[in-house]
């Protein structure tokens, strides 16, 4: 929230933070909200395993860096973006998913 608020603030930042952050965060947010929601559905037990992680992993980066860019010309694709959203699945994983 912090950098959503230096953003809106319009405050010079790195560049690294500027463009790079948010993909990074994405999918620990993303996961840990759905992880949320899967526990108040089906019990505390819930975790998810490497091959869930992976598929949102699969799933985020072909629907932002892929196929949003060949309909939208805001969207561009980014092979780094891909690994920071990997990077962010591992986070979730290694350090969130408990």
């Amino acid at each position: 929230m912090g950098h959503r608020l230096w953003a809106w603030a319009e405050d010079p930042r790195p560049a690294l933070l500027r463009f790079y952050l948010d993909d990074l965060l994405c999918l620990p947010l993303l996961l840990t909200v759905t992880l949320f929601l899967m526990r108040f559905l089906y019990g505390p037990q819930v975790r998810f395993s490497v091959y869930h992680v992976g598929f949102v992993v699969v799933y985020v980066s072909l629907a932002f860096e892929v196929f949003l860019p060949l309909f939208m010309p805001r969207y561009t694709g980014d092979f780094l973006d891909v690994q920071l959203y990997a990077a962010g699945g591992w986070i979730f994983y290694r350090f969130l998913n408990k």
